[in-house]
């Protein structure tokens, strides 16, 4: 028989498990991320520039060239440049006759030099790859062609015109070894002598050939090398396409080298260069040498244009959703914030306008890859999927306002938001200021989602005031606009002390088996998060299974006694409140003809005390204040008050039966006052004679009566302990007499720990006791 831990432990397992097989089947293998790459076969070919490709790659291939030409492939970034050319390559390589090409990226090789070196010695290597003698030779002739343009032979001629000196110097060197070995060591110096006569000759042999290889390169005519060049370029069957990418990458300076070189070279034979860039980027750049026309320059250099096909922007956007779609789609549901509605004005108005392109859309797909695992947890998505998609699009294009969102979370969410001119006149000022940090283009589009996003700012850009009826529903869909969901958003995972969205479905989940269910509440109760839990129960309350009550009722009632005491800066908004009026709200899920028996079985079997006190007052009319019975609406009938009454005098009389465990529950006194309100004031006040009649127990008791609090000053910074006793509570129990005779027979430093009680308690006994003289006193 498996424990809870263990059943739970598979439980686990199994939504693990069953969470790998959604996210499998949901996503494709490229799931979008780094996805701005350019694609490389026709399958891929999303935009159907295809047949565009193949006739390019047609033209290239028929061409029979005694010149060569130069072609240009233009477009904006992020418009398609490199994918076209990577269709244009897949067809020359699918044809038996088609054209050899090369594929150059001159942004690899750093200044304007090494870029046309690295144009050279490639074209070079692709001519020679045959290694044949015809094609050998051809490589050769373009590498003495390039070394000379480039220079290259010079370093080579200087290195062999200095190998003289290295070689006098070497064999100088050996002879004064040789010398020096008469009266020495001679085998030893004649070994040195050895040597550097041997460096001294291959200096003098490395020399000529630096020599020989510089003075080809460098002292032939350049029309000499040129025509043999020609010549041999000639003799190939077909052109040679060199297509030299991302130009428009380069700086200024390096593209002016890199045309110069295309320019130089445009007439080679079967040599096609086919450029890729952006117009506007290459025509800036040449405009210093053009007389500020880079244009006109560059149209000298070009004989053709291949510009790309234009992408309708609807063609952009149906991919983006199509990809979106794959990644997204396990997470579109009610449960996850989802409306089909919302999500149409959301993509249409705040996401759309941002997909200028494919780049846009990759760059976008590639983000939203990223980062939907961190809030996603099988088919749970820990935030809202479309406030999710809307502020990724922030994240990507505008990024210095996604920032600022996170900086301005007060102003965001309006959490402490009251009526006041000269304040509204602040936050609308606080308001402009933020969406200045956003591009001009986009200032509109970034208004109307951050009204979408944040409703409690929208009067402020203009908009419809909210009020705070709405946060339920927020805090539902687990919006942005939630304080408790706000830092998911950016901190990318849930806060520290706060119950996952996952681990919080699991709860829900597990309601309808007891064991599976304690075990579950005991992890969170080791990992600290009961606090938490206790909150998601209040304003989940509509979502509990009221068909789980056997079991969740019960689990309420612990979690809820759990917290007694535990407090908050809001005394109306501690995890105690949160846990006892989410019980109490549960209630009323349940049908009416069970609810009964299962609220007093629960006090039964779980001895809430504290629980069960503050169901039974919310429910008993008699406890009612006049001006709240008009609207009073129970969950519990009269009868089961009455019922929940007589259990829970059971267990008060019960539990008094051991007073050192009862005078350390947290709400003594509480229990103390309903004791006296269910039967009389002599039961409680018999066990506080008993509790009381040690000094000990007194002292102890003092620590429980008095009451503990903070209080500050205008100006204060921060907030001084202050305690207090209540003269009712001490009469009710003790007596004022009796209780000041204990106080000034015991020595407070004996109890440490209640010194600070017994101290206050005298110094309150001892004012009331004055003004009780002062009353009796006759004048």
């Amino acid at each position: 028989m498996k424990g809870p831990v263990a059943r739970l432990s598979e439980w686990h397992a199994k939504k693990a498990a069953r969470k790998s097989a959604e996210i499998t089947r949901a996503q494709p293998l490229d799931n979008g991320i780094g996805a701005e790459a350019p694609i490389h076969t026709a399958q891929q070919d999303r935009l159907r520039r295809t047949g565009f490709a193949e006739r390019i790659a047609t033209v290239l291939s028929e061409l029979s060239l005694r010149e060569g030409r130069v072609f240009a492939i233009r477009g904006g970034w992020g418009f398609g440049k490199s994918s076209l050319k990577n269709l244009i390559t897949e067809r020359l390589d699918s044809w038996n006759d088609g054209a050899e090409w090369l594929d150059f990226n001159p942004w690899q090789w750093g200044d304007g030099d090494a870029i046309a070196r690295a144009l050279f010695g490639q074209i070079a290597d692709r001519l020679g790859g045959e290694h044949s003698k015809a094609a050998l030779a051809r490589a050769d002739a373009l590498r003495r062609y390039g070394a000379i343009l480039t220079g290259a032979s010079a370093p080579l001629k200087k290195a062999g015109s200095s190998s003289y000196f290295i070689t006098t110097v070497l064999t100088n060197a050996s002879v004064i070894a040789i010398a020096a070995a008469i009266g020495f060591d001679l085998p030893t110096a004649a070994k040195v002598a050895t040597v550097l006569a041997v460096l001294s000759i291959g200096a003098s042999l490395g020399g000529r050939v630096m020599t020989h290889l510089g003075k080809d390169r460098s002292a032939e005519p350049l029309d000499k090398v040129r025509t043999s060049l020609e010549a041999r370029l000639r003799e190939l069957g077909r052109p040679l396409v060199v297509f030299v990418d991302d130009i428009d990458r380069l700086e200024p300076e390096h593209i002016r080298v890199l045309l110069r070189q295309v320019k130089a070279n445009a007439n080679l034979p079967n040599i096609v260069f086919v450029l890729l860039f952006q117009p506007s980027i290459v025509e800036s750049a040449l405009d210093p040498v053009a007389d500020s026309d880079g244009r006109a320059f560059l149209e000298k250099i070009v004989q053709a244009n291949f510009d790309l096909p234009a992408v309708p922007v609807s063609i952009v956007h149906e991919t983006f959703g199509k990809d979106l779609s794959a990644l997204a789609v396990p997470y579109a549901t009610a449960a996850n914030g989802f409306s089909p509605t919302r999500w149409g004005n959301a993509f249409v108005g705040y996401i759309q306008p941002f997909l200028r392109n494919m780049r846009d859309a990759r760059r976008l797909i590639s983000s939203i890859a990223v980062h939907i695992p961190l809030h996603a947890a099988g088919k749970v998505f820990e935030v809202n999927i479309i406030d999710f998609l809307i502020l990724e699009t922030f994240r990507v294009f505008e990024p210095d306002l996604h920032s600022a969102l996170f900086r301005n979370r007060i102003l965001l969410l309006q959490e402490q938001r009251y009526i006041a001119n000269d304040r509204d006149i602040a936050i609308k000022e606080q308001a402009a200021e933020l969406l200045e940090v956003t591009s001009v283009q986009h200032r509109d589009v970034a208004k109307d989602a951050l009204k979408d996003l944040f409703p409690m700012i929208e009067w402020a850009f203009g908009g419809t005031y909210y009020t705070n009826n709405y946060h339920n529903q927020w805090l539902a869909e687990k919006r942005v606009c939630s304080p408790r969901y706000f830092p998911r958003y950016f901190e990318l995972q849930t806060a520290a002390g706060e119950i996952s969205e996952r681990d919080f479905v699991a709860f829900v989940e597990a309601t309808s088996d007891k064991a599976l269910l304690a075990a579950l509440v005991a992890e969170i109760k080791t990992r600290d998060l009961m606090n938490s839990l206790a909150a998601r129960l209040d304003e989940s309350r509509d979502i509990l299974p009221g068909e789980n009550a056997a079991v969740l009722l019960p689990a309420m009632f612990e979690i809820a006694q759990s917290l007694v005491g535990e407090c908050s800066g809001d005394p109306f908004n501690t995890p105690w409140v949160f846990a006892w009026r989410a019980t109490n709200w549960y209630l009323k899920r349940i049908p009416r003809d069970v609810r009964g028996n299962l609220a007093v079985e629960a006090l039964r079997s779980t001895g809430a005390l504290s629980v069960g006190a503050i169901l039974i007052n919310l429910n008993d009319p008699t406890s009612q204040e006049d001006n709240k019975r008009e609207t009073f609406d129970p969950a519990l009938e009269l009868v089961t008050v009455d019922a929940m009454k007589t259990e829970w005098l059971r267990l008060i009389r019960e539990r008094s039966a051991d007073i050192s465990r009862m005078i350390t529950d947290p709400d003594l006194m509480s229990q103390l006052y309903n004791w006296r309100a269910y039967a009389s004031e002599d039961e409680p006040r018999k066990w506080v004679a008993e509790a009381t009649s040690t000094d000990e127990g007194f002292a102890a008791f003092s620590s429980r009566m008095m009451n503990r609090g903070i209080r500050s000053s205008a100006g204060d910074r921060v907030s001084t302990p202050y305690h207090s006793f209540q003269r009712e509570t001490v009469e009710s129990f003790i007596g004022i007499d009796k209780a000041k005779a204990k106080c000034d027979a015991i020595d407070p430093t004996i109890f440490p720990e209640h010194e600070d009680a017994l101290r206050t308690l005298l110094r309150y006994l001892e004012m009331w006791l004055g003004l009780r003289d002062y009353d009796r006193f006759d004048f």
